[in-house]
Formats: C-alpha cells, structure tokens, sequence
C-alpha cells in the first residue's frame, strides 16, 4: 500500500547574499512541498519570481540587474531532532544588467554553466503545517555566456561564501 502524501503550500520570502554579504538577491515565491508522514521524506515545486539587484553609491545607482533563479529540485527529510534539511538545485541567469544606465547584457544568456546545490537546514522543532526559516551556504558555479565581461563576472560573483535565507509562510490550503 502506498503512503498517503501530505502537501503543504508556502509563500517564499528571503534572499541569497553573493560573496560573503557584499550584494543581496530578493528571493519570492512559492514552494510546494509533497510530504511522506512515515519517513519525513520531503519534495518540492519551487517557483521564485525574478528579482532586481540594484548598488547605489551617494545616492546614485551605479549598477541594475534582473536575476531569475530557476529550481530544477528540492528534496529533503525531517530528521529525528524535528528540523527540515533539503536541497535545492537551481540555475540562475541573468536577464539584463546596466551600468550608470549603459546595457552590458541583455536577453537572457548570462547563466550558471551548471546548476547550484544549495543546502537548508531549520533549526530544531521545525513543523510543516507551522513552516519557518531555513538558511544554507553554498558554492555558486561559474557563469557563461555572458560575452565579454564572462571573467569579470567570474571573478566577482561565483565561488565559495554564498548564503541562502528563505521564510517558508504556509498557505492555507
């Protein structure tokens, strides 16, 4: 017999952090979470809408981005101390980005050259039916296609130091 899946629906509220906190990317959306009762066994639907980016030096805004994250997964468990560890694999790219108004790119084809593993973990006591915050840290692959500025994009926003922060707000169903 099969077990009888639990679903839970959530809005989507956090932000990733780039390079040990210097740039924040709004994440909102939702997730969808099919539950296993019997053995804690999560999975996921997560949808986020795109975000702008914008850095603002004195009050004149140098640099403007539109981010879209993409989740190919989302798969976890409960464990026995009741928090929620998952693992998000997404994709990320970049639709367009300005600089003091002048368009680098444009168009989509600035992406990760493969997908991010982002690991969450809850703290202690975490409830599907209440949701709650996870946070993870994770390595951001390299981009390509973003034509000539690919190495300096490289170089200022992919590697080790990223953080993940989502609230997961159920939906009442």
């Amino acid at each position: 017999m099969m077990p009888l899946m639990r679903e839970f629906g959530y809005e989507v509220r956090g932000f990733l952090t780039i390079r040990g906190k210097s740039l924040r990317v709004p994440l909102n959306g939702a997730l969808a979470v099919r539950a296993d009762p019997d053995s804690g066994r999560i999975a996921g639907d997560l949808v986020l809408a795109p975000s702008t980016v914008t850095r603002t030096v004195l009050g004149v805004t140098l640099v403007t981005a539109t981010v879209t994250i993409t989740a190919e997964s989302v798969a976890g468990r409960i464990d026995d101390e009741s928090r929620l560890v998952a693992t998000a694999t997404v994709n990320a790219s970049i639709a367009a980005a300005q600089v003091a108004g002048r368009t680098l790119l444009s168009g989509g084809s600035c992406r990760t050259a493969a997908p991010a593993m982002v690991p969450f973990r809850s703290r202690p006591g975490f409830a599907l039916e209440r949701g709650g915050r996870l946070v993870g840290r994770y390595r951001r692959p390299p981009f390509t296609g973003c034509g000539w500025i690919t190495p300096l994009f490289n170089l200022l926003v992919t590697g080790p130091g990223n953080a993940a922060v989502i609230d997961l707000i159920p939906i009442p169903a």
